[in-house]
């Protein structure tokens, strides 16, 4: 098997060769580390996976905004932001690389949570792991806090910040939303948006930047009586216990693993939402924090993506109590009362970019022929490729009347450049499933072939069954489409 790291390495190929996603402003040799832009197989990627989140907000009665990227500076002071937000760099007392120091402990050893530690606690850690700079080999020394929020000026004078992350919009716009959509709690409002940060040595790649999306869910409530939709089993993580359980959502909540209905409702929600865009069920952790955990929050998981023999976290879930909006109030905001009480909140908030680039590496397949993404249709750029097996004898325009005739058409990719193997592989690096064939027996007989990408098999169609395939690729594997569609 691969490495990770090689693995890493393959599907950054694919990516740039494919414009899945690639480095902003790549045509200048002095451009910024830790900015990427989409391409437009990344874009369509990117917009199933949100058109699926958007699913989960839906099936919870939520609503969705979106809020400005600017923030001024009181609401960056009443969050603790401008006082909080940093983090602490070392840098190489040889050619002065910085780095970001819990991080790089973090790649040491992955089992530990290095975050919020002393300077002499950080340096003690170095010096254990025998960590020196992986640029020149020099000592690492001279921690320091580093700001993490980028300000900006508003006119000539006016102080606001990028913001951190995307759920302060949520936040600031709940009263608005409480009061045009019901004026009823438990209300669920979310957002997906671009939060800024200002890392320190931001790398591997989509994982770490300065600029991304989240994807954030906050539900206000009162009263904590929601029930998890299903009795999903998840494998929680708990280093105070006997570190990894399978349990069911359920009888984690019963036996006090979960302590709040509210979280095993949210948990629940994210969890069906993993499973449906893709993700196996052993390679999701659920890691409950103790004293990492944020000091307002009553209870706090981690959830985490297996990324070989690494775990990386995905989504934050806080059950975050009164914290924000009595914060607000305190630094004078009004009306963020329901029925004399200020709500409490519970947060869901994920990765967008980290989200997409696991489901890329837990989608990633490679034999000794070629490298491919096993993706669902759901999540794939296109539902299917429609290919003439050469650009002569009418086989194009044939094969270009039944792309143009089908009712998926904004959905497949039609390609007659290169040759039909070269296309084939094209089509599977971005992880389309279904390619459909238009050869000379087409004109004898007005059949097609179809052709899996994972296992390569094929099989012949009427070619007026060709949206019927399609349609049915979503819920039948290869073999029984092969039964239901098969000419004979």
């Amino acid at each position: 098997m691969d490495t990770k790291e090689e693995r890493d390495d393959e599907l950054l190929r694919i990516a740039l060769s494919r414009g899945i996603f690639f480095h902003s402003a790549e045509v200048f040799s002095d451009n910024i580390s830790g900015f990427w832009d989409y391409g437009p197989i990344g874009v369509r990627i990117l917009n199933n996976l949100l058109e699926q989140w958007r699913q989960t907000i839906y099936s919870m009665n939520g609503f969705e905004i979106s809020g400005s990227v600017i923030l001024p500076k009181i609401v960056l002071q009443a969050s603790g932001h401008e006082a909080n937000f940093f983090d602490m760099e070392i840098k190489c007392s040889k050619c002065g690389t910085v780095y970001r120091v819990d991080k790089l402990l973090e790649e040491k050893d992955s089992s530990k949570n290095f975050e919020g530690l002393t300077e002499e606690e950080y340096l003690k850690y170095i010096k254990e792991y025998s960590i020196k700079c992986s640029k020149c080999g020099g000592e690492l020394d001279g921690i320091k806090k580093f700001g993490t929020m980028f300000p900006v000026k508003v006119g000539d004078d006016i102080p606001a910040y990028l913001r951190p992350e995307a759920c302060q919009s949520i936040f600031l716009d709940f009263k608005r939303v409480f009061e045009s959509y019901g004026k009823k709690l438990p209300m669920t409002i979310a957002q997906v948006g671009k939060a800024f940060r200002n890392e320190i040595s931001p790398r591997n790649n989509l994982l770490r930047q300065r600029e991304f999306y989240q994807n954030d869910m906050e539900i206000f409530f009162t009263e904590d009586n929601f029930k998890p939709d299903k009795d999903y089993k998840i494998n929680v993580y708990d280093k105070n216990d006997s570190g990894l359980n399978l349990i069911s959502i359920n009888d984690a909540l019963s036996k006090g693993v979960i302590k709040s209905n509210v979280t095993a409702y949210g948990i629940s929600k994210v969890h069906e939402f993993l499973l449906r865009v893709g993700f196996k069920n052993e390679d999701i952790r659920y890691r409950k924090l103790y004293e990492d955990k944020a000091f307002y929050s009553k209870e706090s998981f981690d959830i985490e993506i297996r990324k070989q023999d690494t775990w990386i976290e995905l989504v934050a879930c806080n059950n975050r109590g009164e914290h924000d909006l009595s914060a607000y109030e305190e630094y004078g905001a009004k009306g963020l009362r329901v029925d004399g009480k200020i709500p409490q909140v519970f947060e869901i908030s994920m990765g967008t970019d980290r989200l997409f680039y696991l489901l890329l590496f837990s989608s990633f397949r490679k034999d000794e022929q070629r490298a491919w993404l096993s993706m669902n249709s759901a999540i794939s750029p296109f539902k299917a490729a429609i290919f003439p097996l050469v650009s002569k004898d009418n086989l194009d325009v044939k094969a270009n009347s039944l792309f143009n005739g089908s009712r998926y058409r904004n959905n497949i990719l039609y390609s007659d450049n290169g040759s039909i193997g070269k296309r084939y592989r094209r089509a599977e690096e971005v992880g389309i499933k279904l390619a459909f064939t238009v050869d000379y027996d087409t004109m004898e007989d007005n059949t097609i072939t179809v052709r899996e990408s994972d296992s390569m098999k094929q099989f012949r169609i009427s070619a007026d069954k060709l949206d019927l395939v399609i349609l049915d690729s979503a819920s039948n594997d290869f073999d029984e489409l092969r039964k239901k569609y098969e000419y004979r």
